[in-house]
């Protein structure tokens, strides 16, 4: 046990110092790779592309949607999004604004320690409440029916809990997760891992890997080339991409963006993307 909080305790250190290391220097992924442009997956992702966001800060969540949900009259679903340790949303935002352009609601709490599961938990709580408050901007937009999850190293880790114990989830995307094996075994809701091949400090190998062939439903897994651990915030387009295009797949039943996802399919043959893999 005492070994095992040590590792913890190193895991975290880790994070901690990656993060900052990336926010000083966003470039360590071969820059001549990246796209100006957000790679189109789906006719939805075409769609939503060129559409603005908005944000709301509230009792400790913030919410980034479409901007032209105030005067819609559709339901949008719903991505609660879960932050790596001690990395504050405002980490993220790139990455989040260009899900909520998926045509997403995305909210995160404020926690940076988000393991359990229980804060993206809360997310859809407070989501849902707010479907049902007359006074709130989110009064009868939400999709209950489409919730999913999506986060970042510890908070990868937080989707997988939270998938366990709230069967109003019907999608994860987990990015350099450090969910553990145990925690995904028998999953049955569709999960998406994503990782880097060079992240050192959640190896895909004893993280990512041993979790996705955990999970018992429809998974997918992929390593961008050359990616680290922290290059869902350097380069959030190209994790944004297929995220979108995951919860287009399973929250939406989009049967464009499944075929993204099969065998022979764009993730499979995309040059950025290696060790692909898909089951179920």
């Amino acid at each position: 046990m005492i070994r095992k909080n040590h590792i913890k305790t190193a895991i975290a250190l880790l994070l901690i110092i990656g993060t900052i290391f990336t926010l000083c220097s966003c470039g360590l992924i071969n820059n001549e790779k990246e796209t100006t442009t957000s790679q189109v997956l789906t006719q939805q992702t075409v769609t939503e592309a060129a559409v603005e966001t908005e944000t709301i800060a509230e009792n400790g969540k913030t919410i980034i949607f479409p901007a032209g949900l105030k005067e819609s009259q559709n339901k949008y679903s719903v991505i609660s999004w879960a932050n790596g340790t001690s990395a504050p949303t405002a980490t993220y935002i790139p990455l989040l604004e260009e899900l909520a352009k998926g045509g997403y609601i995305v909210i995160s709490d404020d926690s940076t320690m988000t393991a359990n599961g229980k804060s993206q938990i809360d997310s859809i709580d407070y989501i849902i409440k707010q479907n049902g408050n007359s006074s709130s901007v989110f009064y009868n937009k939400v999709d209950t029916k489409a919730i999913g999850v999506c986060g970042h190293s510890q908070g990868g880790r937080s989707c997988i809990n939270a998938a366990q114990a709230d069967k109003r989830i019907g999608c994860v995307v987990s990015i350099a997760g450090s969910s553990t094996a145990d925690e995904a075994r028998g999953l049955n809701t569709p999960s998406l891992f994503l990782t880097g091949t060079n992240d050192m400090i959640v190896p895909s190998d004893q993280w990512c890997q041993p979790s996705y062939d955990a999970v018992a439903g429809r998974a997918a897994y992929a390593s961008l080339d050359e990616g680290i651990h922290t290059s869902c915030i350097s380069a959030p387009k190209k994790f944004a991409s297929y995220s979108i295009a995951w919860f287009d797949a399973y929250l939406r039943n989009d049967a464009e963006a499944k075929a993204v996802f099969k065998d022979g399919g764009k993730l499979a043959n995309d040059g950025y993307w290696k060790d692909f893999q898909n089951k179920n």
